[in-house]
């Protein structure tokens, strides 16, 4: 009976300690002015954006704003989400107060930018351009600017008014804000979304799995090319995301197939310049050596995860010896590792000439109910006060309160002397890095 009453015991203190140990969820507070966001972002940077504009808003206005983060999953699902609910928004309009049919070709035309005015559907696509159907939320903020852009396109992002309310974030020779560099986009030319902070792709690795496997670690990351990751001596200690399940990774095989087609290229200039091979001929055998490159990255792979965030975890814990990811993945887990142990146990390296700079975005969503407050969410985003959160150290003058978010700033004015001494990655210099790599979209 004792027993009994012990294993009782035990399985009630399972099932409530969940409970007791749970975070308590911040409430979201609807006295405030409401602005609601759909976000990839994690929970550290919307903690610190959050904080931050809170009180820049408060300042601003001597009003309180409380933040209603919409968590749907990553890029891709937010992209789902947002064409599902204006698609259904829009048609209860079209159906129910313009008394019109509705079709699944018409659903299919809707958000379709190549929708043509002898469309039978073409009516409906302006109805949705020259109105305010919206779906409740205001902003759409992180991921790629490649899925911002279709979004434009398809009309579910709208005019942000940055350039009317802060000509002087774009004058001059050198602009605070710079449009595009290295065949990247950092922002839209007719103001519907811009880039808040830059990622960049590398490779992360493990020192102590390296120099067992006879590598020099001494002088920093051995690792300084996408091929290298190829090296037979690297069989089964390689960990690789699944590029159709995350945009980052998706991205980190791109830049992988760019340099290394740039690189075949590079080798065949002497056969192309005599004529001996056409300019198509040379680029099917950069394609053919880049997915050999990939095929024998994959060779030496220990795994294949759907979650691109594990590969700089199993970097940090000794379980792989390297792998690709974006850089503020490797670079926070660099820093969390390192502070552990007390030594330089995982590194970071972004190849040289052989990775882009891209930009995650902000943008206003069509129909958004608090337009005005987006717009100075927006501001708020591009000034120095919210792009010093990026990539100031937690606890520095004017940077983060809990958590280094790893990230860089757009703003060309923010990597001073000054500035750098409260980065977290003090030698950054993504305009450099984008210049010496040319994105080459055709492809």
């Amino acid at each position: 009976m004792r027993r009994l009453i012990w294993y009782l015991l035990a399985l009630a203190l399972l099932l409530i300690m969940p409970m007791l140990l749970q975070k308590k969820s911040e409430k979201i507070d609807l006295t405030a002015d409401q602005l609601v966001l759909v976000s990839p972002h994690n929970e550290s940077v919307r903690y610190e954006i959050e904080q931050a504009f809170r009180q820049y808003y408060h300042e601003l206005t001597g009003r309180r704003v409380s933040l209603d983060w919409r968590t749907v999953g990553g890029t891709s699902e937010i992209i789902r989400y947002l064409t599902s609910a204006y698609t259904a928004n829009f048609r209860d309009f079209w159906v129910n107060e313009k008394d019109q049919e509705w079709s699944e070709e018409l659903a299919l035309a809707l958000l379709n930018p190549k929708t043509a005015p002898d469309s039978p559907h073409w009516a409906a696509r302006q109805a949705f351009l020259q109105g305010n159907i919206g779906i409740g939320i205001d902003l759409f903020f992180g991921g790629g600017q490649y899925d911002f852009n279709k979004q434009a396109k398809a009309g579910t992002l709208v005019p942000c008014g940055v350039r009317e309310r802060h000509p002087e974030w774009f004058e001059g020779e050198k602009p605070v804000l710079v449009e595009k560099l290295g065949g990247e986009i950092w922002y839209d030319k007719d103001d519907r979304y811009y880039g808040v902070c830059f990622s960049s792709f590398g490779i992360c690795v493990n020192v102590h799995r390296l120099e067992q496997l006879g590598y020099d670690c001494s002088g920093g990351c051995p690792l300084t090319s996408w091929r290298q990751l190829a090296d037979p001596r690297l069989i089964n200690a390689i960990g690789l995301a699944d590029p159709s399940k995350s945009g980052s990774i998706n991205k980190c095989f791109e830049m992988l197939i760019q340099r290394q087609m740039q690189d075949t290229l590079l080798s065949l200039q002497d056969e192309l310049s005599a004529g001996r091979l056409s300019r198509q001929q040379a680029l099917d055998q950069a394609w053919a050596d880049a997915i050999n490159l990939i095929k024998q990255i994959g060779g030496n792979a220990s795994y294949l995860t759907f979650s691109a965030s594990k590969v700089p975890v199993d970097a940090a814990h000794g379980q792989i010896a390297a792998g690709m990811c974006i850089d503020f993945y490797g670079r926070s887990q660099a820093e969390w590792a390192n502070r552990l142990k007390g030594e330089m146990l995982m590194l970071f390296q972004t190849p040289p000439a052989a990775s882009t700079v891209s930009a995650d975005p902000v943008g206003i969503l069509r129909g958004a109910p608090n337009p005005e407050l987006a717009r100075i969410f927006v501001d708020f985003l591009l000034s120095e006060r919210g792009q010093r959160l990026w990539n100031y150290r937690a606890g520095t003058p004017g940077g983060p309160q809990k958590y280094t978010l790893h990230r860089l700033p757009v703003r060309r004015d923010l990597y001073t002397d000054q500035d750098r001494l409260y980065m977290s990655a003090p030698d950054a210099d993504p305009f450099g890095l984008a210049g010496a790599f040319e994105y080459q979209g055709a492809w």
